[in-house]
């Protein structure tokens, strides 16, 4: 029986989820995944690799690299120099960074690494440089000492022996570590990049703005 003026489950308390259940679009958020204190889970690395292969910038960096290719002639298709051959780059490289992306997650899963970039907190340049360069060379182990970090030379590996089944031409075993030397190099600055990337963002708007001076004193002359 309910009592006059009171509705039915009035003053009781709404079941809650328990607290280790994460709701999905949060453990798939890749903003949120980049600040988790704890060790990735399986499915949280494949959110970071689709996140990264739907980012606008991985669409930039490959339109910006075939561009270069294009005006090369690397590794020219089969309508060189063209539209049609410019788009076949793009879908070359969007499979390379499916590649990497398919290695470095089975890679860093099973040989247990964190495929997120972290700031070493040291101080110098040469310190932060130091420490950049060793995070794609070592990686910690569960005991806490430092072992080969894997999940770079997979990457790197994925992506450019990838090429040997993609490209019409140069794709030969040679070229295809060839391209995986170029690959492993990316990884070494972009920990860099990444290291003193407080720095870049702050010096980015100086940048832009005596950019924006010299334009508009070369205008006014």
């Amino acid at each position: 029986m309910v009592a006059s003026g009171q509705t039915p489950n009035s003053g009781a308390v709404e079941p809650q989820p328990p607290a280790s259940v994460t709701l999905p679009l949060t453990s798939c958020n890749p903003w949120v995944i980049q600040t988790l204190p704890t060790e990735l889970t399986f499915r949280q690395r494949v959110c970071l690799g689709l996140a990264h292969l739907a980012s606008p910038l991985t669409f930039a960096d490959i339109a910006a690299i075939s561009a270069y290719h294009q005006l090369r002639n690397v590794a020219p298709s089969i309508n060189p120099r063209d539209a049609e051959d410019y788009g076949s780059r793009i879908g070359y490289g969007y499979e390379r960074q499916t590649a990497r992306a398919t290695a470095e997650l089975l890679a860093g899963y099973l040989h247990n690494e964190d495929p997120r970039p972290h700031p070493s907190n040291s101080h110098g340049a040469w310190k932060r440089t130091r420490c950049a360069i060793l995070s794609v060379l070592e990686s910690p182990g569960p005991d806490g000492n430092e072992r080969v970090a894997l999940l770079p030379i997979a990457g790197a590996l994925g992506s450019g022996l990838t090429t040997m089944a993609l490209f019409p031409h140069q794709n030969g075993w040679s070229n295809g570590l060839e391209r995986s030397g170029i690959a492993y190099g990316f990884y070494f600055g972009r920990a860099v990049a990444h290291e003193f990337s407080p720095e870049l963002w702050l010096l980015a708007p100086q940048f832009v703005r005596k950019h924006r001076a010299g334009v508009t004193k070369a205008v006014t002359l």
